[in-house]
């Protein structure tokens, strides 16, 4: 598996960012990318013919906070709404429904006392992450809560702790096969923990591409790993093989 990987003409590995190369933490800014992993992907992006690219549910400048690779590293954030090489504008039409949702879910906030938002360029998201430790109970009323809000014809994502809502019909998928076309990859590395990465397992063609799931539940990923430990593992062993096949 590494070494077909590591061989082939044109390498794009893109990774999640939280839940896979850092942990969670109550302050999302508080995280810290495991060192192991940067190296490797920094390792990486050295190398002849070698795409690397995290892409997050996180805003673009938000990404940027925790994550400190920069060019030749790609970065993709809001789900591949935004990436660092576009500029992106959302629609009066895509304004309002955001206008809407961020009013319902501070509506929210005030029934769930604990619950918090998040502002995104292109998503409102309801977070529960907090409510949850003090009263588990309460929060999971929260989530039903704000999974009943209508979504009103644009993408509604419920995932851990979370629920989002977006205005772009953006996804990772849609933005992992954006850069392989750009890049022209002959394989493709998405490692990813969440909901929304299945999204990106979804647009690749495994093999020659490789889906990795970080941690337990169903995916469409080809290989699991446990945790972001092994994540780091996963990509010292293709970097060191890739390193190898260029004789670098």
């Amino acid at each position: 598996m590494i070494e077909k990987l590591a061989a082939t003409k044109h390498l794009a590995v893109v990774s999640d960012f939280d839940g896979t190369l850092a942990g969670f933490a109550n302050d999302i800014y508080a995280v810290h990318a495991e060192p192991r992993s940067l190296a490797a992907l920094e390792r990486l992006a050295q190398l002849p013919d070698t795409t690397v690219a995290a892409l997050s549910g996180r805003h673009l400048e938000g990404l940027k906070r925790v994550f400190p690779l920069r060019e030749p590293v790609l970065l993709g954030g809001s789900h591949g709404a935004e990436s660092s090489w576009l500029d992106s504008t959302l629609s009066p039409e895509a304004q309002a429904h955001l206008d809407r949702k961020e009013a319902e879910i501070r509506e929210l906030m005030e029934r769930f006392p604990g619950a918090e938002i998040e502002i995104k360029p292109f998503q409102r998201v309801f977070h529960l992450r907090l409510l949850e430790l003090t009263d588990p109970e309460l929060a999971a009323e929260a989530y039903a809560a704000g999974r009943a809000l209508d979504p009103a014809g644009f993408p509604m994502t419920a995932g851990k702790s979370v629920i989002e809502f977006s205005a772009t019909q953006a996804t990772k998928g849609s933005w992992i096969s954006e850069l392989r076309e750009r890049v022209g990859a002959t394989a493709t590395v998405f490692l990813g923990d969440d909901v929304t990465d299945e999204d990106g397992f979804a647009v690749l063609n495994q093999p020659p591409d490789l889906g990795v799931k970080v941690g337990e539940g169903e995916t469409l990923a080809a290989h699991r790993v446990p945790d972001i430990a092994t994540v780091s593992d996963f990509l010292e062993e293709l970097a060191a093989a890739r390193t190898v096949h260029f004789g670098a």
